[in-house]
Order: structure tokens, then C-alpha cells, then sequence
């Protein structure tokens, strides 16, 4: 059960930074003719994408660890290939 918490809280922080960083990004909000917006915690952020799987190797949790690799690589992909909601048409 630890494992499944453990895994679970990890893709979460993941998912929170990716998303962040996707909606932050100023190549990604000018292709999309976004208005830009200032990024004040992109390198923090981006710390914070790879921490979760510093802590579940630092705690032995190698079946997490390849759970979380996974879940990031996808949900990642499936972020950045989503168009903003203010770009697309009804």
C-alpha cells in the first residue's frame, strides 16, 4: 500500500510541475499567439519535476521509481500535445 501512496503522490507533484512548466513556456505560448506571461519559478519548477523519483530511489522504492518514470514519460507527452483551452475551437 506504501508503494501505491508512494507512486501516487510522486506522478502528482510530477503532473502539477509539468503542467506549470507547459503553461508557462514562451515558445509554446507564441506559437499558440498566447499573450506572455512572466516565469518566475521555471528552474525551480523543473527541479521539481525530477524530485519525486530522487526520493522514491533515495527510499529504496525501485517498483515506484519505474511506475513514476512511466507515468511522467506519458502524461508529459499527453500535456504537451494538448492545445491551450483559449486556442481552440468550439
Amino acid at each position: 500500500m506504501t508503494t501505491a501512496l508512494a507512486t501516487l503522490a510522486a506522478v502528482t507533484v510530477t503532473l502539477l510541475a509539468l503542467a506549470y512548466l507547459t503553461a508557462t513556456d514562451p515558445k509554446r505560448r507564441r506559437a499558440f499567439k498566447l499573450p506572455p506571461t512572466r516565469r518566475r519559478f521555471a528552474w525551480p519548477v523543473a527541479v521539481l519535476v525530477f524530485a519525486p523519483g530522487v526520493a522514491l530511489l533515495a527510499t529504496g522504492q525501485a517498483a515506484a521509481f519505474v511506475i513514476w518514470l512511466g507515468a511522467a514519460t506519458v502524461l508529459g507527452w499527453l500535456i504537451a500535445a494538448r492545445a491551450p483551452a483559449s486556442t481552440t475551437t468550439p
